[in-house]
Protein backbone atom coordinates (compact mmCIF):
# COMPACT_ATOMS: atom_id res chain seq x y z
CA UNK A 1 0.00 0.00 0.00
CA UNK A 2 1.14 3.33 -1.07
CA UNK A 3 1.83 5.75 1.77
CA UNK A 4 0.29 9.32 1.99
CA UNK A 5 3.11 11.82 1.46
CA UNK A 6 3.46 14.32 4.74
CA UNK A 7 2.83 17.03 3.52
CA UNK A 8 -1.23 15.80 3.06
CA UNK A 9 -1.06 14.58 6.60
CA UNK A 10 -3.60 17.18 8.69
CA UNK A 11 -1.07 17.58 11.50
CA UNK A 12 1.86 18.55 9.16
CA UNK A 13 -0.65 21.00 7.35
CA UNK A 14 -1.77 22.58 10.37
CA UNK A 15 1.50 22.92 11.79
CA UNK A 16 2.78 25.31 8.69
CA UNK A 17 -1.00 26.78 9.11
CA UNK A 18 -0.11 29.28 11.83
CA UNK A 19 -2.15 33.00 11.44
CA UNK A 20 1.05 34.36 10.49
CA UNK A 21 1.58 32.87 7.36
CA UNK A 22 -1.80 32.26 5.84
CA UNK A 23 -3.03 33.92 2.58
CA UNK A 24 -5.15 37.47 3.42
CA UNK A 25 -5.24 37.37 7.32
CA UNK A 26 -4.96 41.60 6.70
CA UNK A 27 -8.02 41.54 4.24
CA UNK A 28 -9.96 39.16 6.13
CA UNK A 29 -9.64 40.72 9.41
CA UNK A 30 -10.74 44.23 8.19
CA UNK A 31 -13.74 42.82 7.21
CA UNK A 32 -16.07 44.17 10.27
CA UNK A 33 -16.71 47.49 10.48
CA UNK A 34 -19.23 47.03 12.76
CA UNK A 35 -16.88 46.48 15.33
CA UNK A 36 -15.70 50.48 15.12
CA UNK A 37 -19.27 51.26 14.23
CA UNK A 38 -19.71 50.20 17.41
CA UNK A 39 -17.00 51.00 19.74
CA UNK A 40 -16.62 55.01 18.50
CA UNK A 41 -20.53 55.34 18.44
CA UNK A 42 -22.29 53.88 21.79
CA UNK A 43 -25.66 55.15 21.56
CA UNK A 44 -25.88 52.59 18.59
CA UNK A 45 -24.91 49.63 20.45
CA UNK A 46 -28.42 47.63 20.78
CA UNK A 47 -29.15 44.17 20.45
CA UNK A 48 -32.76 43.20 20.40
CA UNK A 49 -34.06 40.26 22.84
CA UNK A 50 -33.11 37.16 21.45
CA UNK A 51 -35.62 34.76 23.86
CA UNK A 52 -39.41 34.78 23.68
CA UNK A 53 -39.98 35.78 27.14
CA UNK A 54 -37.85 39.15 27.23
CA UNK A 55 -39.45 40.44 23.73
CA UNK A 56 -41.64 43.81 25.19
CA UNK A 57 -39.07 43.99 28.38
CA UNK A 58 -36.40 46.48 27.14
CA UNK A 59 -35.87 49.72 28.80
CA UNK A 60 -35.99 52.72 25.87
CA UNK A 61 -33.24 54.74 25.99
CA UNK A 62 -32.68 58.22 25.66
CA UNK A 63 -30.46 59.69 23.17
CA UNK A 64 -30.27 55.94 21.43
CA UNK A 65 -29.94 55.74 17.93
CA UNK A 66 -34.20 55.09 17.70
CA UNK A 67 -34.67 58.18 20.22
CA UNK A 68 -34.47 60.49 16.68
CA UNK A 69 -37.64 61.81 14.49
CA UNK A 70 -37.84 62.55 10.78
CA UNK A 71 -34.75 64.52 8.69
CA UNK A 72 -36.90 67.39 7.98
CA UNK A 73 -36.91 67.99 12.32
CA UNK A 74 -33.86 66.67 12.97
CA UNK A 75 -31.58 69.82 14.04
CA UNK A 76 -28.49 67.56 12.52
CA UNK A 77 -30.61 66.95 9.21
CA UNK A 78 -33.03 69.53 9.24
CA UNK A 79 -30.71 71.82 6.28
CA UNK A 80 -29.94 69.01 4.51
CA UNK A 81 -31.40 68.09 0.89
CA UNK A 82 -32.29 64.40 1.90
CA UNK A 83 -33.95 62.04 0.04
CA UNK A 84 -37.62 63.02 -0.34
CA UNK A 85 -40.58 61.17 -2.52
CA UNK A 86 -40.22 61.94 -6.06
CA UNK A 87 -40.83 60.32 -10.10
CA UNK A 88 -38.18 62.51 -11.50
CA UNK A 89 -35.56 59.52 -12.33
CA UNK A 90 -32.88 61.82 -12.47
CA UNK A 91 -33.31 63.42 -8.75
CA UNK A 92 -33.52 59.35 -7.77
CA UNK A 93 -30.24 58.43 -8.89
CA UNK A 94 -28.88 61.47 -7.29
CA UNK A 95 -30.21 60.68 -3.81
CA UNK A 96 -29.01 56.48 -4.63
CA UNK A 97 -25.58 57.41 -5.15
CA UNK A 98 -25.51 60.14 -2.21
CA UNK A 99 -27.26 59.30 0.70
CA UNK A 100 -27.75 55.55 -0.16
CA UNK A 101 -31.55 55.52 -0.49
CA UNK A 102 -34.10 57.41 -2.95
CA UNK A 103 -37.58 56.94 -2.62
CA UNK A 104 -40.14 56.60 -5.85
CA UNK A 105 -43.08 58.24 -4.86
CA UNK A 106 -46.75 57.26 -6.04
CA UNK A 107 -44.99 54.22 -6.99
CA UNK A 108 -48.27 52.04 -6.03
CA UNK A 109 -51.60 53.15 -6.63
CA UNK A 110 -54.39 53.82 -3.65
CA UNK A 111 -56.20 51.02 -5.00
CA UNK A 112 -52.81 48.40 -5.28
CA UNK A 113 -52.15 49.51 -1.47
CA UNK A 114 -55.07 48.24 -0.59
CA UNK A 115 -55.17 45.09 -2.39
CA UNK A 116 -51.86 44.23 -0.91
CA UNK A 117 -52.53 45.37 3.17
CA UNK A 118 -55.66 43.50 2.62
CA UNK A 119 -53.96 40.39 1.95
CA UNK A 120 -50.89 40.81 4.39
CA UNK A 121 -53.40 41.75 7.10
CA UNK A 122 -55.55 38.61 6.38
CA UNK A 123 -52.67 36.54 5.56
CA UNK A 124 -50.75 37.06 9.41
CA UNK A 125 -54.20 36.48 11.30
CA UNK A 126 -54.09 33.35 9.40
CA UNK A 127 -50.44 32.28 10.38
CA UNK A 128 -51.15 33.43 14.10
CA UNK A 129 -54.52 31.45 14.67
CA UNK A 130 -52.43 28.60 12.81
CA UNK A 131 -50.15 29.14 15.30
CA UNK A 132 -47.24 29.43 13.13
CA UNK A 133 -46.62 33.37 12.72
CA UNK A 134 -43.18 34.25 13.10
CA UNK A 135 -42.96 36.82 15.98
CA UNK A 136 -40.50 39.43 16.20
CA UNK A 137 -39.17 41.69 18.55
CA UNK A 138 -40.41 44.29 16.18
CA UNK A 139 -43.94 42.49 15.60
CA UNK A 140 -44.70 40.01 12.99
CA UNK A 141 -43.02 38.78 9.52
CA UNK A 142 -44.38 37.13 6.66
CA UNK A 143 -41.58 34.77 4.79
CA UNK A 144 -42.16 33.62 1.34
CA UNK A 145 -45.01 36.33 0.41
CA UNK A 146 -44.83 34.87 -3.25
CA UNK A 147 -47.05 31.75 -1.94
CA UNK A 148 -49.58 33.50 -0.22
CA UNK A 149 -51.05 35.61 -3.34
CA UNK A 150 -51.03 36.44 -6.85
CA UNK A 151 -50.34 40.43 -5.31
CA UNK A 152 -46.87 39.15 -4.17
CA UNK A 153 -46.13 37.52 -7.36
CA UNK A 154 -46.78 40.80 -9.09
CA UNK A 155 -44.68 42.64 -6.61
CA UNK A 156 -41.37 40.28 -7.11
CA UNK A 157 -41.40 41.13 -10.90
CA UNK A 158 -42.09 44.50 -10.29
CA UNK A 159 -45.36 44.24 -12.90
CA UNK A 160 -47.05 47.47 -13.50
CA UNK A 161 -50.30 45.91 -12.81
CA UNK A 162 -49.24 45.45 -9.12
CA UNK A 163 -46.47 48.53 -9.20
CA UNK A 164 -47.73 51.14 -11.32
CA UNK A 165 -44.00 52.24 -11.54
CA UNK A 166 -42.24 49.07 -11.86
CA UNK A 167 -40.51 49.95 -15.28
CA UNK A 168 -38.93 53.39 -12.92
CA UNK A 169 -37.85 51.37 -10.39
CA UNK A 170 -36.08 48.13 -12.58
CA UNK A 171 -34.32 50.82 -14.58
CA UNK A 172 -32.76 52.48 -11.22
CA UNK A 173 -32.05 48.53 -9.79
CA UNK A 174 -29.98 47.38 -12.86
CA UNK A 175 -28.34 50.38 -13.13
CA UNK A 176 -27.22 49.57 -9.00
CA UNK A 177 -26.62 45.54 -9.66
CA UNK A 178 -26.32 45.24 -13.68
CA UNK A 179 -28.26 43.10 -15.74
CA UNK A 180 -30.29 39.87 -14.50
CA UNK A 181 -30.37 40.40 -10.89
CA UNK A 182 -32.35 38.30 -8.55
CA UNK A 183 -34.34 38.83 -5.49
CA UNK A 184 -33.27 37.31 -2.17
CA UNK A 185 -36.56 36.92 -0.33
CA UNK A 186 -40.35 39.05 -0.30
CA UNK A 187 -41.04 39.45 3.54
CA UNK A 188 -43.76 41.59 4.83
CA UNK A 189 -42.43 43.16 8.20
CA UNK A 190 -45.16 44.26 10.40
CA UNK A 191 -43.97 46.82 13.48
CA UNK A 192 -46.31 46.30 16.64
CA UNK A 193 -46.63 48.68 19.41
CA UNK A 194 -44.62 48.09 21.84
CA UNK A 195 -41.84 46.19 19.57
CA UNK A 196 -38.30 46.87 20.00
CA UNK A 197 -36.06 48.09 17.50
CA UNK A 198 -33.52 46.39 15.63
CA UNK A 199 -30.25 46.49 15.62
CA UNK A 200 -28.63 49.09 12.73
CA UNK A 201 -27.25 46.82 10.50
CA UNK A 202 -26.42 46.17 6.77
CA UNK A 203 -28.15 43.79 4.23
CA UNK A 204 -25.10 43.44 2.16
CA UNK A 205 -22.68 41.18 3.86
CA UNK A 206 -20.09 43.11 5.23
CA UNK A 207 -16.90 40.94 3.90
CA UNK A 208 -18.73 42.08 0.02
CA UNK A 209 -17.10 44.94 0.31
CA UNK A 210 -17.29 47.30 -3.25
CA UNK A 211 -17.72 50.24 -5.08
CA UNK A 212 -21.41 49.83 -6.23
CA UNK A 213 -23.63 47.58 -4.13
CA UNK A 214 -24.24 44.13 -4.66
CA UNK A 215 -27.41 44.19 -2.87
CA UNK A 216 -30.64 46.85 -2.94
CA UNK A 217 -33.52 46.38 -1.10
CA UNK A 218 -37.58 47.89 -2.08
CA UNK A 219 -39.02 49.03 0.70
CA UNK A 220 -42.58 49.06 -0.35
CA UNK A 221 -44.71 50.84 2.07
CA UNK A 222 -48.43 49.43 2.44
CA UNK A 223 -49.26 51.47 5.39
CA UNK A 224 -47.82 55.28 5.59
CA UNK A 225 -44.62 55.40 7.80
CA UNK A 226 -42.65 58.42 10.18
CA UNK A 227 -41.12 58.48 13.53
CA UNK A 228 -44.69 57.24 15.42
CA UNK A 229 -45.21 53.90 13.72
CA UNK A 230 -41.62 52.61 13.27
CA UNK A 231 -40.21 54.15 9.82
CA UNK A 232 -37.06 52.38 9.15
CA UNK A 233 -34.00 53.96 10.83
CA UNK A 234 -31.63 54.97 8.36
CA UNK A 235 -27.67 56.69 8.64
CA UNK A 236 -27.87 59.11 5.47
CA UNK A 237 -24.57 58.67 3.65
CA UNK A 238 -23.74 55.26 5.97
CA UNK A 239 -23.39 53.41 2.99
CA UNK A 240 -20.12 55.16 1.62
CA UNK A 241 -18.21 55.96 5.25
CA UNK A 242 -18.20 52.52 5.86
CA UNK A 243 -17.22 51.26 2.58
CA UNK A 244 -14.23 54.02 2.46
CA UNK A 245 -13.21 53.13 5.93
CA UNK A 246 -12.95 49.18 4.31
CA UNK A 247 -10.96 50.27 1.79
CA UNK A 248 -8.58 52.40 3.74
CA UNK A 249 -7.89 50.41 6.54
CA UNK A 250 -9.00 52.70 9.40
CA UNK A 251 -12.30 52.46 11.78
CA UNK A 252 -15.47 54.19 10.71
CA UNK A 253 -15.38 57.07 13.31
CA UNK A 254 -17.99 58.83 14.94
CA UNK A 255 -21.06 58.97 12.13
CA UNK A 256 -23.98 61.25 11.85
CA UNK A 257 -27.58 60.42 13.85
CA UNK A 258 -29.31 58.29 12.32
CA UNK A 259 -33.01 59.37 11.49
CA UNK A 260 -37.12 58.00 10.60
CA UNK A 261 -38.21 57.77 7.10
CA UNK A 262 -41.34 59.40 6.52
CA UNK A 263 -43.68 58.24 3.19
CA UNK A 264 -47.07 58.04 2.54
CA UNK A 265 -48.21 54.39 1.75
CA UNK A 266 -47.58 53.58 -1.80
CA UNK A 267 -44.02 54.82 -1.96
CA UNK A 268 -40.90 52.12 -3.00
CA UNK A 269 -38.13 53.22 -1.24
CA UNK A 270 -34.81 52.02 -2.57
CA UNK A 271 -31.55 51.19 -0.55
CA UNK A 272 -28.11 50.50 -1.25
CA UNK A 273 -27.02 47.30 0.41
CA UNK A 274 -24.22 49.13 2.53
CA UNK A 275 -26.98 51.56 4.36
CA UNK A 276 -27.13 51.36 8.00
CA UNK A 277 -30.48 50.97 8.91
CA UNK A 278 -33.08 48.68 10.94
CA UNK A 279 -36.96 48.59 12.23
CA UNK A 280 -38.17 51.84 14.42
CA UNK A 281 -40.60 51.87 17.31
CA UNK A 282 -43.81 51.81 16.81
CA UNK A 283 -45.52 53.66 18.99
CA UNK A 284 -49.15 53.61 18.09
CA UNK A 285 -52.30 50.72 18.05
CA UNK A 286 -52.02 50.19 14.08
CA UNK A 287 -49.60 47.90 12.52
CA UNK A 288 -47.11 49.27 10.60
CA UNK A 289 -46.68 47.32 7.17
CA UNK A 290 -43.88 47.88 5.10
CA UNK A 291 -42.88 45.15 2.06
CA UNK A 292 -39.25 44.20 1.80
CA UNK A 293 -38.16 43.10 -1.50
CA UNK A 294 -34.19 42.20 -1.58
CA UNK A 295 -32.38 42.21 -4.81
CA UNK A 296 -28.73 41.83 -5.49
CA UNK A 297 -26.11 40.63 -8.34
CA UNK A 298 -27.00 36.87 -9.39
CA UNK A 299 -24.14 35.01 -8.19
CA UNK A 300 -24.91 35.78 -4.44
CA UNK A 301 -26.47 32.99 -2.19
CA UNK A 302 -30.30 34.15 -1.93
CA UNK A 303 -31.77 34.33 1.30
CA UNK A 304 -34.89 32.30 0.76
CA UNK A 305 -34.99 29.08 -0.76
CA UNK A 306 -36.92 29.18 -3.67
CA UNK A 307 -35.78 25.93 -5.44
CA UNK A 308 -37.33 24.26 -2.30
CA UNK A 309 -39.83 26.78 -1.04
CA UNK A 310 -42.19 27.70 -3.84
CA UNK A 311 -45.52 25.74 -4.34
CA UNK A 312 -45.86 23.90 -7.54
CA UNK A 313 -49.13 25.80 -8.96
CA UNK A 314 -47.54 29.00 -8.16
CA UNK A 315 -44.35 27.81 -10.69
CA UNK A 316 -46.71 26.26 -13.16
CA UNK A 317 -48.74 30.13 -13.38
CA UNK A 318 -45.21 32.09 -13.36
CA UNK A 319 -43.67 33.92 -15.99
CA UNK A 320 -39.66 33.69 -17.27
CA UNK A 321 -39.48 36.72 -16.01
CA UNK A 322 -40.88 35.50 -12.58
CA UNK A 323 -38.75 32.61 -12.37
CA UNK A 324 -35.51 34.57 -13.32
CA UNK A 325 -36.31 36.60 -10.36
CA UNK A 326 -36.59 33.49 -7.84
CA UNK A 327 -33.47 31.79 -9.35
CA UNK A 328 -34.95 29.62 -12.00
CA UNK A 329 -32.90 30.59 -14.37
CA UNK A 330 -29.39 29.32 -14.96
CA UNK A 331 -26.57 30.73 -16.60
CA UNK A 332 -22.93 29.98 -17.28
CA UNK A 333 -22.11 31.52 -14.08
CA UNK A 334 -24.64 30.15 -11.71
CA UNK A 335 -27.08 28.01 -10.79
CA UNK A 336 -26.45 25.16 -13.20
CA UNK A 337 -28.58 22.10 -13.01
CA UNK A 338 -26.92 18.96 -13.71
CA UNK A 339 -24.88 21.38 -16.24
CA UNK A 340 -28.15 22.77 -17.77
CA UNK A 341 -27.49 26.40 -18.22
CA UNK A 342 -24.06 26.59 -19.75
CA UNK A 343 -24.08 27.90 -22.76
CA UNK A 344 -26.70 30.63 -22.12
CA UNK A 345 -24.40 33.16 -21.66
CA UNK A 346 -25.83 34.88 -19.23
CA UNK A 347 -28.88 35.99 -21.50
CA UNK A 348 -32.84 35.14 -20.24
CA UNK A 349 -33.16 32.86 -22.64
CA UNK A 350 -36.76 31.05 -21.50
CA UNK A 351 -36.00 27.46 -21.86
CA UNK A 352 -31.88 27.10 -22.33
CA UNK A 353 -31.84 28.17 -18.85
CA UNK A 354 -34.87 27.27 -17.26
CA UNK A 355 -34.77 24.70 -14.19
CA UNK A 356 -38.27 24.90 -13.20
CA UNK A 357 -38.74 21.64 -15.07
CA UNK A 358 -36.37 19.87 -12.99
CA UNK A 359 -37.88 20.91 -9.35
CA UNK A 360 -41.78 19.98 -10.84
CA UNK A 361 -40.90 16.62 -11.93
CA UNK A 362 -39.45 15.95 -8.86
CA UNK A 363 -42.47 17.34 -6.92
CA UNK A 364 -44.15 14.34 -9.36
CA UNK A 365 -41.47 11.79 -7.91
CA UNK A 366 -40.38 11.72 -11.72
CA UNK A 367 -36.93 13.53 -11.32
CA UNK A 368 -34.71 10.97 -12.61
CA UNK A 369 -30.73 11.80 -12.03
CA UNK A 370 -28.21 11.06 -14.32
CA UNK A 371 -25.70 8.85 -12.41
CA UNK A 372 -22.51 6.17 -13.26
CA UNK A 373 -22.44 5.26 -17.00
CA UNK A 374 -20.10 3.67 -18.72
CA UNK A 375 -19.68 1.47 -22.02
CA UNK A 376 -20.73 -1.38 -20.48
CA UNK A 377 -24.03 -0.15 -18.84
CA UNK A 378 -26.95 -2.25 -20.34
CA UNK A 379 -29.57 -0.90 -23.01
CA UNK A 380 -32.31 -0.23 -20.47
CA UNK A 381 -29.67 2.12 -18.43
CA UNK A 382 -28.48 4.33 -21.37
CA UNK A 383 -31.88 4.54 -22.41
CA UNK A 384 -33.27 5.62 -19.60
CA UNK A 385 -35.60 8.67 -19.70
CA UNK A 386 -33.56 11.19 -17.50
CA UNK A 387 -35.20 14.60 -16.85
CA UNK A 388 -31.73 16.06 -17.86
CA UNK A 389 -32.82 14.92 -21.60
CA UNK A 390 -36.10 16.15 -21.80
CA UNK A 391 -35.57 19.60 -20.57
CA UNK A 392 -32.79 19.91 -23.11
CA UNK A 393 -34.61 18.51 -25.63
CA UNK A 394 -37.33 21.38 -24.98
CA UNK A 395 -34.92 23.71 -24.55
CA UNK A 396 -33.76 23.03 -27.99
CA UNK A 397 -36.91 22.51 -29.27
CA UNK A 398 -37.95 25.85 -28.20
CA UNK A 399 -35.40 28.01 -26.76
CA UNK A 400 -33.97 31.17 -28.15
CA UNK A 401 -31.96 33.79 -26.16
CA UNK A 402 -33.47 36.58 -25.29
CA UNK A 403 -31.91 40.51 -25.67
CA UNK A 404 -31.67 42.00 -22.25
CA UNK A 405 -33.63 44.30 -21.45
CA UNK A 406 -34.93 45.92 -17.81
CA UNK A 407 -33.98 44.04 -14.99
CA UNK A 408 -31.88 41.69 -17.32
CA UNK A 409 -35.27 40.48 -19.48
CA UNK A 410 -37.17 41.78 -22.36
CA UNK A 411 -40.54 40.80 -22.07
CA UNK A 412 -42.05 41.01 -25.49
CA UNK A 413 -38.67 39.72 -27.73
Amino acid sequence: MTSVPNEFDPADIALKSGVEVQMYQTEHALKDPMRSVLEDNPEIYFVPPKRKHEWGQWEFKSGAYYDTTRGAKHPYWCNEDLPRPSKNIDRLRSDLLRWGYCMVEQALTETQVAIIHQRVIEQAEGERLAGIAQRTPSGQNINCCVNKGRCFEGLIEQDPAVVQGGPLIEQLVTEALGPNWISTSLIASIALEGGVPQALHQDQDIALDSKSPLTVNLLTTITDIDENNGGTLVIPGSHLTLSESLRANKPVGKLPPAINLDANAGTVIITDGRLLHSTGINHTQTPRVVMLNGMQHPLLRQQENWMLSVRPEVLKRASPKLLQRMGYQATNAAQTNEGHGFGARGLIDEAAGSTVDFRLAADQGNYLRVGELSPNSDRQTLEAEFTLKAVVAKARAGGRSAPVGIGGIKLNP
